[in-house]
């Protein structure tokens, strides 16, 4: 709504207009500037007739341009406007805010210059205390709240702000439960206090809670606020009440290395007698022999409320923590009354971290780095490390490392970083120092200093040091080295005839000699059997060695000082300079003998290579798994060239009384759709075993040449997907022996992973020696699975 009022014409000039002279004052005015709860205030705002100042909304929202009540809390609402002497009354109602005290606000009026009509620039200023005294929920007695007959206590209670008016009659004690007297206030208003004495003859029914009301209503505050209904000033109890433990408190946020535990014991009144005897630290994580300051219970208020104070175990970290009440034998109340013992009494659970965060363990994935590798760093944490690792912080000699990352699955507890060697470098070693200097876990306890890890090393050989070209023609394979290479001519200085790996058509060729050429820079490579034309052929080297020795391809210089090993090095494909054989090949004999009835034959069987001795010599062939006995004389291993599987195997050896018998062992193509990134370069390894009495799951160990790479023996689940029973969630592992790998694993008869399903004493396993490389992203289907396949 908009009202305009225009200025009387001038008497003698019609064209003119007539200014009138300001005879009364703008003005904004309250019927009431000091407002309390309940009240209401009219606000009049006068305007002279001058200004035509606009009304804008509707209802009681109407407000006037300039008009400003942003700066008085409370709730406007719009009356109505008159016309009056001189000018204009806008009436508005004004309700302070409820609930507030010492509060107040400012009106304002604003009205711009306009032509000869100066600006209007009005205030006005009020009070307002709209909050009701109230009544504290605490109070005291002294020196106790369990009255016997003619017993006097003082209590002392106070209310939210000074009051007024408050007499002895405001207060309501039950008849017959006690009388009140000396009413007083120690502080103008806020804080009171009253005497209490209990009657000279008790009721009969006792022990009893007797409550002490006070209306509210008869009080008021400063600015006249009044009170309302009643509120329970204190109870206290009549007759001979026992005390009891009311509260036990403990810490509410986790508990630090360093840091006090202090434990509040709160009782119904105050009692004697309360010792450490009384308390129950069995669950605290306190440890026995600290201190405790002081050494027993303390209170500082008479007796009623009891703390004790000490230091967690050093080294302790502890989820589930409780202090409780043991007994109360031997606590008593001021008038001699035994405490009612009461076993719930218990903090709330609460949580101790007494332990820095420290790596327990650094290790390399690698024990040796070559030009263009790098490795792995794992460094294992006691707990969960929030934050102060960086990079720098991991402190490794010749080299570099970058992308800390923490391991998915491992809350912060195992975290890894790559190491880059440092180029052209001949057999350096390097260690693992970790500062751990700010480390913070979750509590918020930190480290400083460093942790070294002496027994973590790495050898570093990035010098140029490799083969440039491999060729093969019947049974000699050559290995050309770089010119940069000055091979060692001594042929007494030369690699083991098993430090070379050589696969046809991939299956292992075994090495029969190896010969040095310094001029030629070659190594020339007898093989056991000549390769045919067209065959694949690869050859890889592994350093039978761990430092510098004759037992290895040498570089120039000699032995243990001044030369220094080839590197090892995979599997690389060989250029196959074969022409076609002459006559074919005479197999086997069908009645060849068989004195193990595994259905491989004694010279098959004689071809497994043995496993190397401690001293590095070649094992006894034909003895796969290394006990001293031809695998064709023991009818729970069974082995050809290329693997050798135990049955009823502990460790690879057989149990001592095991009647485990391998019935059969065969091997078949690689199915054509395997897995992304799974090779099998054996193909499908299937055996028959035939279990020892009275087991109902038996135990396997299958050797295979570590060239291969193999990381695990692989079969179907029920939902075909390929299981590593090699594993750790599966109870097996993959570990090195005698130059060789061996994986563990266990089936049991008529299981998942028995091809027949049936628990006849009997165990099929069509599985397969695969290597599936783990660290590609997304290979692995579960989190949780440990870096397998399930």
């Amino acid at each position: 709504m908009t009202e305009a009022r225009s200025t009387p014409l001038h008497p003698t000039n019609p064209f003119s207009f007539h200014r009138k002279e300001h005879t009364v004052a703008h003005s904004i005015t309250m019927d009431n500037s000091a407002l309390k709860a309940g009240e209401t205030a009219r606000v009049t705002v006068f305007i002279d007739n001058t200004y035509n100042p606009v009304l804008r909304g509707t209802g009681t929202r109407l407000r006037l341009d300039g008009l400003d009540f942003s700066q008085a809390p409370g709730t406007v609402l719009y009356v109505t406007s008159e016309t009056v002497a001189g000018g204009d009354n806008y009436y508005f109602d004004l309700t302070p805010t409820p609930n507030t005290q010492n509060a107040g606000g400012t009106i304002r009026m604003s009205i711009p210059a306009s032509g000869d009509r100066p600006a209007i620039n009005l205030s006005k200023t009020y009070t307002a205390d709209t909050q009701r005294p109230t009544l504290a929920t605490t109070y005291r007695f002294s020196p106790d709240c369990d009255l016997t007959a003619g017993d006097t206590a003082t209590i002392t209670f106070s209310f939210s702000e000074p009051v007024t008016g408050f007499t002895i009659d405001d207060l309501t004690i039950p008849t017959g439960k006690g009388t009140l007297s000396n009413l007083r206030t120690t502080d103008g208003g806020t804080t009171w206090t009253v005497d209490l004495r209990a009657p000279a003859t008790l009721p009969a029914n006792t022990p009893e809670d007797v409550q002490i009301t006070v209306n509210m209503a008869g009080i008021t505050d400063a600015a006249g606020n009044a009170g309302t209904g009643s509120a329970t000033l204190a109870t206290y109890s009549l007759g001979n009440k026992p005390p009891s433990i009311v509260s036990v408190v403990g810490p509410t946020s986790i508990v630090l290395d360093d840091t006090d535990v202090t434990i509040t014991f709160t009782f119904s009144e105050a009692v004697t007698g309360f010792t450490l005897a009384n308390i129950n630290l069995d669950n605290s994580s306190a440890s026995p022999y600290i201190t405790y300051s002081p050494k027993a219970p303390v209170s500082a208020d008479g007796g009623r409320t009891w703390t004790i104070t000490y230091r967690a175990a050093p080294r302790t970290t502890d989820s589930t923590n409780t202090v409780s009440i043991r007994n109360l034998d031997g606590v008593r109340d001021l008038a001699g009354n035994a405490a009612v013992p009461n076993s719930s009494a218990s903090t709330d659970n609460y949580e101790v971290d007494a332990e820095d965060p420290h790596p327990t363990s650094a290790t390399f994935d690698k024990a040796r780095l070559t030009a263009g590798e790098t490795a792995t760093v794992t460094i294992t944490f006691n707990e969960s490390v929030v934050s102060g690792l960086t990079e720098a912080a991991i402190q490794i000699a010749n080299g570099s490392v970058s992308n800390l990352r923490s391991v998915a699955g491992s809350d912060g507890r195992v975290w890894t970083v790559t190491f880059t060697p440092t180029a052209n470098l001949a057999r350096t070693s390097s260690s693992i120092t970790v500062n751990v200097d700010g480390l913070r876990d979750r509590a918020g306890n930190t480290s400083s200093g460093s942790q070294p890890f002496y027994d973590s090393t790495i050898v570093i050989d990035t010098k140029v040091f490799v083969v440039n070209a491999a060729t093969v023609n019947g049974k000699q394979l050559v290995l050309r080295y770089s010119d940069e290479t000055m091979l060692d001519p001594d042929q007494t200085h030369n690699a083991p005839n098993d430090a070379f790996v050589v696969l046809v058509d991939g299956v292992r060729n075994n090495v029969t000699g190896v010969a040095v050429d310094a001029a030629a820079k070659t190594v020339t490579l007898t093989l056991e059997g000549a390769v045919s034309k067209d065959q694949q052929v690869t050859v890889a080297y592994n350093d039978p060695s761990t430092g510098n020795d004759p037992q290895a391809v040498q570089e120039a210089g000699t032995g243990t000082t001044s030369g220094h090993d080839a590197a090892s090095f995979a599997a690389k494909p060989v250029t196959n300079l074969t022409r076609p054989p002459v006559a074919p090949a005479t197999p086997e004999a069908p009645d060849a003998p068989d004195s193990d009835r595994d259905g491989l034959s004694n010279n098959r069987e004689d071809q497994a290579p043995g496993l190397l001795r401690p001293d590095g010599s070649a094992g006894l062939a034909g003895d796969g798994n290394g006990d001293g006995v031809k695998d064709s004389l023991q009818v729970a291993v069974a082995s050809t060239r290329d693997l050798t599987l135990v049955a009823g195997s502990r460790d690879g050896k057989l149990i001592p009384d095991s009647n485990a018998r391998i019935t059969e062992l065969v091997r078949s193509d690689a199915p054509a759709k395997l897995p992304k990134g799974m090779e099998m370069p054996l193909g499908l390894t299937s055996f028959k075993v035939s279990l020892a009495e009275g087991r109902s799951t038996e135990s396997f160990s299958l050797y295979v040449d570590s060239a291969l790479g193999a990381n695990g023996y692989w079969l179907k689940n029920g939902a075909g997907t390929w299981v590593n029973l090699a594993s750790e969630p599966y109870g097996g592992k993959v570990s090195s022996e005698g130059g060789r790998t061996r994986l563990d694993f266990q089936i049991q008869d008529g299981g998942e992973y028995d091809a027949d399903g049936q628990a006849d004493g009997s165990i099929t396993a069509p599985g397969a020696v695969a290597k599936m490389p783990l660290s590609i992203l997304g290979q692995t289907p579960q989190v949780d699975s440990h870096g397998y396949w399930f």
